[in-house]
């Protein structure tokens, strides 16, 4: 509204004067509520504004700080308020309201939380790819309409073909083609206002002032009600329905709630009866069983979800997931786990984005794409994502084990192969511990103290206050003192010796497995496993693999939470660990080394040498071979990154001596090719290029002589756009055209090929080094030599 409008309506030109005029103020929101047909303020704010309250607003929109009463050169302009402004306000009103009330945090146990511009951004662009324009947008859950706005947009630039939309073009697409259900009523009246918003906004011209009144939303084609049900309402039923079946729309997106509502929320979801597998805990899938009943054959589905049940370990999860990838075709799955700091930090559960629909539509497998965390994404809120981010999955082989899902994620090519070898040659713990008739169990948990644990009273504890370097001497313990717990265990469980491995890690990525050599109480903060019947022997040998690099890279590539910007371990994970076969260990010399190694940690803190003398123990125990243990000593490097420090260190220019280390491992791979003709071998040359260029070039070239292979550090001989430049001379190939942002090439000449990637250290482990030589080799087999091709 200009001020001549302004004027003409309150009597004033500015807002502010507006404001501190009690009659004109009134007839300002007289106005307001006619024309956004009352969606501007809900029901619980009719209460006529304070004049103190509107006298504060009018003393900020004049640029001055209410608290110091000091004035801005740069007062609040209104020329354009961001959706995701009004959306981020609703959510802090809804919680804070709530938090007020004394009644629990609804906001919460509902799953209300703002979804991030960027993450609206990242499934419309993929879902609206291709579409005319006249398409029709559905969100089930669409809270405070930040989906449904930006869709609008969208739906309006691709009805006018690049141009101006017309405000014909703008009202359609309003009136007809974006739909919304919320169970809450201020958040449609959120919605709506954040709609009319938008189209005044694309609107060229928005005069004469009739312009700005709209038809209501409420009740046509925003709803309010339960999704599961929607269309059994009366409005419900006008909109939704078409005929007695449901209507299908073109376009459905959203973020539904991901909250773990309790067994009274289970079991009413169970109650209701959908016919789906449903997930135990939480309720994002079910939205998406839920939105494949108003879909058609070519319905494109773009929705935010939590990624727990995906990575989930349990028999109900694993199915609702499946379901959820086999009822919908062209899946596209981006992990957002690592963004979880600032893309939903009131969440406190790692994201995943779900896309179907859009792409070529194959049902035998799904694409799989991992986002990282860096600086500059996080002060941008940016996603980034690079083409080596990106995977496949075949869906047979996720159902032969669930757990290749989250290593086709986290993993490299060399993970997987060690994986499926591991789980093929080894029993799982779970099986191994069975055989020699010890079993892991959760610790007591004290809870409501209802049931007797007198039984337990004078015996050492071992709870989650217990420190580095965790000593489980009973002298050096207290001793449990409480009549009752809420589930008390057996008394057999306490029998030592016992393995107990911590719940959360904290410090590091190693699990935190210890050896107590007498009875002892351990409390859920630990898992615990008693070889009462076996010996410390197998104890301390257990022990030392689960505190091993192997341990930790296997939870972090298959875990069900580890690894996903959660530092907790689940017993299911921790007993899936392939193991070799224990008892025949037990005298062995590679499993006499492990116990012995592990019988050390409970006497201090061990320095680098001595975890590497562990890890190698472990190896021979598990007869890894030298590019294995890159994999897996990597992958401890790769779990550390669940940490603040490491995971910036992750992003830090990689130095010679990593590079040095990236280039071996790549040439090990080489050399086994070489080595059937013993007629050649490559070089690997490490450039020296200036800590601030933003990439690193290794160049590998074959030599026509035999002999291993060798590695040199050469200076640059300039900038880095001369090397690439000179690369691009060589192998006929626009290198510096190629490489943009966070690309990573492999440029091939006939014996020769550059590997470029950004100087971040996680682009150049050693399991980087592998995989990026078995890509050399499949594109050489491919082609059947190097042609000067970029890939």
């Amino acid at each position: 509204m200009g001020a001549r409008r302004l004027k003409k309506l309150c009597g004033h030109a500015d807002l502010a004067d507006v404001l501190e005029d009690a009659a004109a103020a009134e007839r300002l929101f007289e106005w307001l509520q006619e024309t956004f047909n009352g969606d501007m303020f809900p029901p619980s704010s009719e209460a006529a504004p304070s004049a103190a309250h509107l006298e504060q607003v009018a003393r900020f929109l004049n640029g001055e700080d209410l608290e110091t009463g000091q004035r801005s050169f740069f007062p609040y302009r209104f020329d354009v308020i961001p959706v995701e402004l009004v959306s981020a306000i609703y959510e802090q009103f809804v919680h804070s309201a709530a938090a007020t009330t004394g009644g629990g945090n609804n906001a919460k146990k509902e799953g209300v939380y703002y979804t991030p511009l960027t993450a609206v951004s990242l499934v419309l662009d993929e879902v609206f790819d291709g579409l005319t324009g006249d398409e029709t947008v559905l969100d089930l859950t669409c809270g405070s309409g930040v989906f449904l706005v930006e869709a609008l947009r969208r739906l309006a630039h691709l009805k006018s073909n690049g141009g101006t939309p017309t405000r014909a073009a703008i009202r359609e697409a309003l009136y007809n083609q974006v739909y919304g259900v919320d169970s809450s009523e201020p958040a449609v009246r959120i919605a709506a206002f954040s709609l009319y918003l938008a189209a005044l906004d694309l609107d060229p011209d928005p005069q004469p002032p009739r312009a700005l009144r709209f038809k209501p939303l409420q009740g046509k084609t925003l709803l309010v009600g339960d999704a599961r049900t929607i269309e059994q309402t009366p409005d419900g039923r006008a909109v939704l329905t078409d005929g007695s079946a449901l209507k299908g729309f073109d376009v459905i997106v959203g973020n539904p709630p991901w909250t773990y509502q309790g067994k009274a929320g289970t079991a009413a979801r169970r109650a209701a009866g959908s016919g789906v597998p449903l997930q135990p805990r939480g309720q994002s899938l079910d939205f998406v069983a839920r939105a494949r009943d108003f879909a058609h054959d070519k319905t494109r589905f773009g929705m935010i979800l939590s990624a727990m049940p995906f990575f989930g370990r349990s028999a109900t999860s694993i199915a609702a997931a499946r379901d959820s990838i086999e009822g919908i075709a062209s899946v596209t799955l981006v992990d957002l786990s690592a963004l979880a700091g600032w893309l939903f930090p009131k969440a406190g559960m790692p994201a995943i984005a779900l896309l179907a629909g859009h792409r070529e539509r194959r049902g035998d497998r799904m694409t799989l794409v991992r986002s990282h965390w860096s600086r500059a994404g996080e002060q941008s809120h940016a996603i980034e994502i690079a083409p080596g981010d990106v995977a496949t999955l075949p869906i047979a082989s996720w159902k032969r084990n669930a757990g290749l899902f989250k290593a086709a994620f986290l993993g490299r090519r060399p993970d997987l192969l060690l994986l499926d070898h591991l789980w093929e040659k080894h029993e799982p713990l779970e099986v191994r511990l069975f055989e020699l008739g010890a079993t892991y169990t959760t610790g007591l948990i004290l809870g409501n103290r209802r049931r007797d644990a007198a039984f337990l009273r004078g015996l050492p504890l071992v709870d989650g206050r217990l420190k580095p370097p965790f000593p489980l001497c009973g002298d050096e313990l207290p001793k449990f003192d409480q009549p009752g717990a809420e589930r008390p265990r057996q008394r057999e469980v306490y029998r030592a010796p016992l393995v107990l491995v911590r719940q959360f890690m904290r410090g590091g990525p190693r699990p935190v497995a210890r050896v107590a050599e007498q009875d002892v109480v351990f409390t859920d903060a630990w898992y615990g496993a008693s070889f009462a019947s076996t010996g410390t022997e197998a104890a301390y040998l257990v022990a030392g693999i689960l505190g091993s690099a192997l341990a930790s890279w296997h939870l972090l590539m298959t875990g069900s939470s580890f690894g996903l910007w959660v530092r907790r371990l689940k017993l299911k994970d921790i007993v899936a660990l392939p193991a070799p076969a224990l008892r025949e260990h037990f005298e062995s010399k590679a499993g006499r080394r492990v116990a012995e190694l592990a019988s050390a940690l409970d006497r201090g803190p061990l320095d680098a040498d001595d975890w590497n003398k562990l890890d190698d123990a472990v190896f021979d125990l598990y007869e890894l071979d030298d590019e294995d243990r890159i994999v897996v000593r990597d992958g401890l490097v790769r779990a550390g990154w669940q940490w603040k420090t490491e995971r910036e260190s992750s992003v830090a220019p990689v130095g010679v001596d990593e590079l040095r280390h990236y280039a071996e491992a790549f040439l090990s791979t080489m050399d086994g090719w070489f080595s059937v003709s013993n007629l050649r071998r490559m070089r690997a040359e490490i450039y020296e290029l200036d800590a601030a260029a933003p990439h690193r070039v290794v160049r590998f070239v074959i030599e026509n002589r035999c002999g291993p292979s060798v590695v040199r550090v050469l200076k640059s001989g300039g900038p880095l756009s001369a090397m690439l430049a000179r690369i691009g001379e060589r192998t006929e190939v626009q290198v510096a055209e190629a490489l943009v942002g966070l690309r990573e090439l492999r440029v091939h000449a006939r014996d020769e090929v550059s590997i470029i990637k950004p100087a971040a250290r996680r682009y150049w482990l050693g399991v980087c080094g592998l995989a990026d030589a078995d890509a050399v080799v499949r594109d050489s087999a491919y082609r059947g030599r190097y042609d000067g091709r970029e890939s």
